[in-house]
C-alpha cells in the first residue's frame, strides 16, 4: 500500500510576503544604465548621419569665386576646366590716376559715360574695395557703373533724356530748367491752375517773361525743378507732356500742362558762314541768339505771328519743311531769318519750349546753312539740306538716329556743331 504524498499546506492569506531575490546587476542599478546607454547610442548615430551628408554634399558645391571655362550648350562644357581665383581688392590708387573720359565710339550710342570721380573720397574709395550700392564705382544693384542716379550706366531711373541728362556740367550744352506756372515756388496755384479759365494767364506769364528781356528772375516766383539737365540737341519726338516733369523728375508734384522749360548756354559758331534756324514746337518753340529772335513757330506765336515776319531782322520768311509729325500737328517746320556770325564769337543763346493745355509735345530744332557768303538777289542760298542743332559732339540718343521724322537732316551736323563755353556755363548750372 502506498503511502499518502503530503498536500502543501493551503494559503490562508495571512502568511508573511517572501522578499524576492535581487541578482547583483539589479542591485547596482543595471537597468537605468542600459537605458541610458542605448539612448546615447541613439543620438551617437543621428549625429554621425547628419555629419555625412553634410560633407557630402559640400564636397558637390563649387566655390563662389571660381570661374569656368566651357560651360555652355555645348558637349565641352561638362569637362570643362575650373581655375580658382579668389577676388583681389581693387587697386584704389589706379583708379584716382586714371581720371580718364570715357565715352562712346558708337554713333548710336545713347549712352555717354562721365569722367571717372577722384577716389579721394573715403566713401568712395569704400564703395570701390566693398563693390556695395553706394553712388559712383562699384558692384552694387545698379548692374553697371554705380547704382545711383547720374550720367553712366546704373540703377538710377531717367538719367538721360531727350529733354537732357543730369551732372552734365564736364559734357556742355544748353542748360535748362523746368517751371510750372500752375504754382508759385510755395506750391500754391495761380491763375493758371485752373483747366477751363488757365490757359489765357499763363500765355500772358510766359509774354512777360519774353519781353523782360528773357529775365530769368520773373519766373522765379513759379514752381521749378530742383535739378537742371543739359542737352547737346533739342530734337524731342511726338510724346506725352507728362515726359518733362518726368524727365526733370517732378512728375509727382506738378500736372503736365502750362508749363515752360528755359534752356540758355554761351556758345561759338564753327564758321563765318551764314545759317538760320530751322525748327517748330507743339505749343511753341521760341529761339533767342545774341538777344535777337531768330526763330518763332509751333501752334502758338508770341513775336513772328502766322506769317512769319521777324522786326528784329526786318524780314518776311516763309520757307517751310515738310516733316512726318504726330496725327493732328503742323506738318513743317519753319525757318528763321538769316544770320551772320563770326567764327569763334562768343554768343548768348537761348530756347524755351512750352506745353500749355497738357496731352501731346514735341520739339524740333535744326540749321540751314548758306552756300557760300554770297547773297543772290539780296538773299543767301542755302544748301536745301538741314543739320540738327548740336552744342556738344557727344553721341545721340539711338532713338534720334532711327527716328528723322521723314526729314533729309544730318543728324551728325558735320563740321558744324557750336562749340560751348564751359566756364560761362558753369554759373548758369547753380
Amino acid at each position: 500500500m502506498s503511502q499518502p504524498q503530503d498536500n502543501p499546506p493551503a494559503e490562508t492569506g495571512t502568511e508573511p510576503l517572501a522578499r524576492p531575490k535581487r541578482t547583483l546587476w539589479q542591485r547596482l542599478g543595471g537597468e537605468g544604465l542600459a537605458l541610458s546607454v542605448v539612448a546615447h547610442v541613439i543620438l551617437v548615430l543621428i549625429a554621425i548621419v547628419w555629419v555625412v551628408s553634410t560633407v557630402t554634399d559640400g564636397a558637390g558645391k563649387k566655390d563662389p569665386n571660381t570661374f569656368a571655362t566651357g560651360a555652355g550648350g555645348g558637349a565641352g562644357g561638362p569637362k570643362a576646366k575650373e581655375y580658382k581665383t579668389k577676388l583681389q581688392p581693387k587697386n584704389i590708387k589706379s583708379l584716382a590716376k586714371t581720371n580718364t573720359r570715357i565715352t562712346s565710339k558708337n554713333a548710336n550710342s545713347a549712352l555717354a559715360v562721365a569722367s571717372l570721380p577722384s577716389m579721394s573720397n573715403p566713401l568712395l574709395s569704400a564703395g570701390a574695395i566693398g563693390g556695395g550700392a553706394s553712388k559712383g564705382f562699384g558692384g552694387g544693384s545698379g548692374g553697371g557703373i554705380g547704382a545711383g542716379k547720374g550720367i553712366g550706366s546704373g540703377g538710377g531711373r531717367n538719367f538721360v533724356s531727350l529733354f537732357g541728362m543730369k551732372g552734365g556740367a564736364n559734357v556742355g550744352g544748353l542748360i535748362g530748367t523746368l517751371y510750372d506756372l500752375k504754382q508759385t515756388s510755395d506750391r500754391r496755384p495761380t491763375a493758371a491752375a485752373p483747366a477751363s479759365t488757365g490757359i489765357p494767364p499763363y500765355r500772358a506769364s510766359v509774354r512777360e517773361f519774353l519781353e523782360s528781356g528773357w529775365s530769368a528772375g520773373r519766373l522765379q516766383k513759379f514752381f521749378k525743378s530742383p535739378d537742371k539737365l543739359v542737352s547737346g540737341q533739342l530734337f524731342i519726338t511726338s510724346r506725352s507732356a507728362n515726359d518733362a516733369p518726368k524727365a526733370f523728375e517732378v512728375e509727382k508734384l506738378m500736372k503736365p500742362s502750362r508749363w515752360v522749360v528755359h534752356y540758355r548756354c554761351y556758345v561759338e559758331a564753327p564758321s563765318s558762314t551764314a545759317f538760320r534756324f530751322v525748327g517748330s514746337g507743339d505749343d511753341f518753340l521760341i529761339v533767342r541768339w545774341n538777344r535777337r529772335i531768330v526763330l518763332d513757330d509751333g501752334y502758338e506765336t508770341y513775336f513772328s505771328g502766322r506769317d512769319g515776319n521777324y522786326k528784329d531782322f526786318g524780314v518776311k520768311v516763309s520757307k517751310e519743311y515738310k516733316i512726318n509729325r504726330a496725327p493732328g500737328s503742323l506738318h513743317r517746320l519753319k525757318a528763321g531769318p538769316w544770320i551772320q556770325v563770326t567764327k569763334g564769337t562768343k554768343v548768348p543763346v537761348e530756347v524755351l519750349i512750352g506745353e500749355t493745355p497738357g496731352g501731346v509735345f514735341d520739339c524740333y530744332l535744326a540749321i540751314e546753312v548758306a552756300k557760300s557768303n554770297n547773297k543772290v538777289n539780296g538773299q543767301y542760298e542755302g544748301t536745301g539740306r538741314l543739320k540738327l542743332f548740336r552744342c556738344n559732339d557727344e553721341p545721340l540718343p539711338v532713338e534720334l538716329t532711327r527716328d528723322k521724322r521723314g526729314l533729309d537732316i544730318d543728324m551728325e551736323a558735320t563740321g558744324w556743331i557750336f562749340k560751348v563755353s564751359k566756364d560761362d556755363n558753369s554759373s548758369l548750372l547753380r
